[in-house]
Formats: C-alpha cells, structure tokens, sequence
C-alpha cells in the first residue's frame, strides 16, 4: 500500500505543477505538439525514445526548478542574495535542457519529406486549420491563465447569467 500512496503522491504533484505553474504547462504543450507533429515523419524507434527522452528531461527540470523555488519561497521569506541565485540557477537549468531539447529536435525533424507531408495533409484536408485554429486559442489559455483561473471566470460567468435570468434580464 506504501508504494501505492507514493505513485499516489507523485501524481498529485505533477498535476499540481501543470495546474499552477505557467512554464510547466509549456513544456507539457511543447511536447504533445512535437509527438503529434512527429507522426508526419518516418521515425524509427530510436528517434522516438530520444524524443521521449528529451521531452521528459525538460519537464523533469522544470518539476525540479519549482520544487526548489517553492521552497525557497517557503524558507526565505525575505529578499536573500543566495536565495535569488539558487532560483536563478534552477531556472539556468531548465533553460539550458530546453535549449538541447530544440536542437534535439532540429536534429530529429531535418528530412525535407517530413514537411512535404505536413503540407500533402494540410492540403488534401484544408478544413483541418479551423479545429487546429480553435484549438491554437484553446492552448493559448490554458497555458497563459491555467486550468485553475480558467474554471474560476467560467464559474463566475455562469453565475452571472444565472443572477440575470433569476432578475428577468
């Protein structure tokens, strides 16, 4: 049961960094999109555990970096020269696995005909754009205000009209 509790625990906080940190919701985009974009590519399998790889290493560093900025939060609740540098470190790390990620990538996806087929299904099925523009939009909230905040307006929203109907406006 111990060991049930853990992956318990460990879930929890890995939906807590996508709920409430920004960049975490980032990484968690970033790498959906790049599976998706790699179905157009003749990958072997090979190149799918390095993707694998590279997009877990970034999210483990990010997971990492707000684990540690929480809690120097939590600890230094003054400002503190070492404290700012061990935030900025963690990030520095998070930065430079990102980095090495793009390039990862840059070095993965170089086959011309990859694009070709991207292009060959864009053109073949253009009514795609609408629901891949729709969801773009989708994306762009969910990253910039969170599932959170998202759920709070649509809250507030419903209980507005609610409130109108309720006074016959």
């Amino acid at each position: 049961m111990k060991i049930i509790k853990s992956f318990k625990y460990a879930i929890k906080g890995i939906i807590y960094a996508i709920k409430n940190e920004r960049n975490m919701r980032i990484h968690t985009v970033a790498s959906v999109c790049v599976f998706l974009f790699s179905l157009f590519f003749d990958l072997n399998s090979e190149k799918y555990i390095l993707l694998l790889l590279t997009c877990s290493f970034v999210m483990v560093c990010e997971l990492v970096n707000s684990a540690i900025e929480n809690l120097i939060d939590i600890c230094a609740t003054d400002y503190n020269s070492k404290a700012k540098a061990a935030k900025d470190i963690a990030a520095g790390f998070v930065l430079l696995s990102a980095c090495s990620a793009v390039v990862v990538g840059i070095l993965i996806f170089k086959d011309i005909k990859g694009y070709i087929n991207v292009w060959n299904f864009l053109c073949a099925f253009p009514w795609v754009l609408i629901p891949m523009s729709a969801f773009g939009v989708f994306l762009y909230f969910y990253i910039f205000m969170g599932p959170a905040e998202i759920k709070n307006i649509t809250k507030s929203k419903i209980k507005h009209v609610k409130k109108r109907r309720k006074n016959g406006r």
